[in-house]
This record gives structure tokens, sequence and C-alpha cells, in this order.
């Protein structure tokens, strides 16, 4: 079976690059252009990874990112910030969110990609 990744971002430019290449690595991706839409998405789609932009109209990554730790069905979901901001207040913020990594753009796909491997290899091995 394959991983499924959420991607949620607003930029649809940056989104349907990482589709591609997600789906290129053999992944299982939907896409969702903001935190109301990434809600829904998460229930019907069930996701092993999301890929959270911080910054979006509606709900943005931090106020998404918190509901999806609140709901037990997805407490073991990665979840990987991916954001412009490299102030230090929002990588807090994310954290204290609960997401397992912060990756800043411009990024490489194949470092992406690395990381999230290991994080899926972890939560195999704790879970």
């Amino acid at each position: 079976m394959h991983e499924r990744i959420l991607i949620v971002d607003d930029e649809l430019p940056v989104a349907t690059l990482l589709e591609q290449a997600l789906r290129n690595e053999g992944y299982e991706v939907a896409l969702a252009t903001d935190g109301m839409e990434a809600m829904n998405r998460l229930h019907i789609f069930k996701p092993d990874v999301v890929i959270m932009d911080i910054m979006m109209p509606r709900l943005d990554g931090v106020q998404t990112t918190r509901l999806l730790r609140r709901n037990r069905s997805f407490g073991d979901t990665v979840v990987v910030a991916l954001s412009a901001r490299t102030d230090e207040p929002a990588r807090e913020a994310m954290r204290e969110a609960g997401a397992n990594l912060y990756m800043r753009k411009p990024f490489t796909i194949a470092r992406l990609v690395e990381r999230i491997r290991e994080l899926l290899d972890a939560r195999l091995k704790t879970g």
C-alpha cells in the first residue's frame, strides 16, 4: 500500500509541483487549498502525511494543525510545515500546534521526500 499525502497550500503552482513530484515518488496525493478544505479532506482521504503551508486564507496552517491534533484519528499523522516564513515565532507556533517538521521554502523535492521517509519510518518503529 502506498502512503497518502495531503498537500495543503493556497499557492496552486507550488501545490501542483509538489503533487506531481510526490506522485512520481509513488505516493497517493490529494490537494486542499486552505485549512477548511483540508479538514474536510482529512476524513475522506485519511493521509499518512500532511504537508501544511502556514499562511492561508480562512484557516491558516497553525489553526489547521491544532484542529488535526485534537482529533484522535489523526494522532499519528505526520505533519510537515512548509513555509516561506523564516521567523522563529512561526516555527514555534507550528511546533506547539503539533507539526513534526518545519521546512522553509524554497526547498528541494529530494530533501522533502527524504525527510518524509524518515518521519514515516520513525512512525512505523514507534507505532
